[in-house]
């Protein structure tokens, strides 16, 4: 067995050994590359589990923008587990490892999880600025948003029938393969290349630049309203407005985050299908050789442009659970559990017993309890004494 580790039968009956090897990658630069990938799925096993969690069993979280941003955090893992390590490993190696089925079901997934992300991005875009313009209008349910969802995956598989159909695991000459075989329709893969680019990239940003614009508009003028006027409902009114703003600031950095971390790899492969279309012969290999480019120079741009991509669709709703003042105290509050008990266990409790609450009190010293489905936070002594009077005075005023 040699470098690329694959053998096939001849004529003979004998083993035929692979002839491809590896690309020439120097060894410094092959453990950068290592541990820029290793730090990226290690961020995103992390984090998007936790978002998922926190989603899962936070009553307070489980609105329409947090289920929005649970799907984005599926598609991270799904990205994670089949698409962030199985690429650039293939690429490096030059040849198929990991069997036929892996090698459809790893483009499908790449694909389609890929796609997923701008249009449920475009999704919370149109539901914000829906909300914002309309406040008297019935907001989305959950049932909505989950409909939604599932059309969005829908949607992404239909847009991958092409690509997915000339996917071929080929074995030949010792070596297997795993590639888009479109013989003699190179020019069909250009055009498929650039409705991808228009569908993934141009179509959800446009909308969502549309819509956040719309958004910032509106809440700058309903702002300016409020400033002129003083009453406490206003003034209540104005901080809203605020939050909105910091949340629509947040949503757009994400998109910003989106489109700086996709949009390179996406013209990257437009540009590659471009030049295997102009260039001539039969053989794809040599034709997958033949750059104006130095090889070495053509693995560096792919290997960054794709860590790129892969960094900003995975770390995308890491950006919206941490900047999110819900999410991040979530997170806090687990993290104290965790220091004080060992478990996670009081970090997803939205309500609090009477007397779960008086031996937190007289066992511990915590610094969070959720009471009556707000969260507060005791910072002295005093203050827990107090609640805990309380409790005892009037235990019906304490929400089970």
């Amino acid at each position: 067995m040699n470098e690329s580790g694959s053998f096939s039968a001849n004529e003979d009956g004998e083993q035929q050994q692979c002839s491809i090897g590896p690309i020439d990658i120097p060894a410094f630069w092959q453990i950068v590359l290592v541990i820029a990938y290793t730090i990226v799925a290690i961020l995103s096993l992390i984090g998007n589990v936790a978002v998922l969690l926190l989603v899962l069993f936070c009553k307070e979280l489980q609105n329409v923008t947090s289920i929005f941003i649970s799907s984005i955090s599926c598609a991270s893992l799904l990205i994670t587990c089949f698409s962030l390590w199985v690429s650039p490993y293939n690429y490096y190696q030059t040849t198929w490892h990991f069997g036929p089925v892996m090698c459809y079901v790893s483009f499908l997934v790449q694909g389609a999880s890929l796609i997923w992300l701008p249009f449920t991005l475009t999704g919370i875009a149109v539901d914000r600025y829906l909300l914002v313009a309309s406040p008297f209008r019935r907001q989305m349910s959950m049932k909505t948003c989950v409909l939604v969802i599932i059309g969005i995956w829908v949607g992404s598989f239909a847009v991958l029938g092409p690509y997915v159909g000339h996917v071929k695991y080929i074995e030949m000459l010792g070596c297997t393969f795993c590639i888009e075989d479109w013989k003699s329709e190179e020019g069909y893969r250009m055009l498929y290349g650039l409705c991808i680019l228009l569908v993934r990239s141009a179509l959800p940003l446009s909308i969502i630049c549309i819509c956040h614009w719309r958004i910032a508009r509106i809440l700058h003028q309903q702002n300016n309203k409020f400033k002129t006027m003083r009453s406490n409902s206003i003034s209540s009114q104005s901080n809203e407005i605020r939050r909105r703003q910091r949340l629509q600031t947040l949503l757009l950095a994400m998109c910003l985050i989106f489109a700086f971390s996709s949009l390179p790899m996406d013209i990257f492969s437009v540009i590659q299908d471009w030049t295997m279309y102009k260039k001539s012969g039969n053989d794809r290999r040599t034709k997958h050789q033949s750059h104006p480019i130095p090889d070495y120079l053509m693995h560096f741009i792919f290997y960054f442009f794709h860590w790129l991509a892969m960094s900003g669709s995975i770390l995308n709703p890491l950006v919206y659970a941490y900047f999110n003042e819900n999410f991040r105290r979530h997170i806090q509050l687990c993290c104290v559990d965790f220091r004080n008990n060992g478990s996670f266990k009081h970090g997803f409790y939205t309500v609090i017993t009477p007397n779960a609450l008086q031996a937190r009190l007289e066992n511990t010293t915590p610094r969070n309890l959720l009471i009556s489905e707000e969260t507060q936070q005791l910072k002295t002594t005093m203050e827990e004494l107090q609640t805990l009077e309380v409790v005892e005075e009037n235990p019906e005023d304490v929400h089970v």
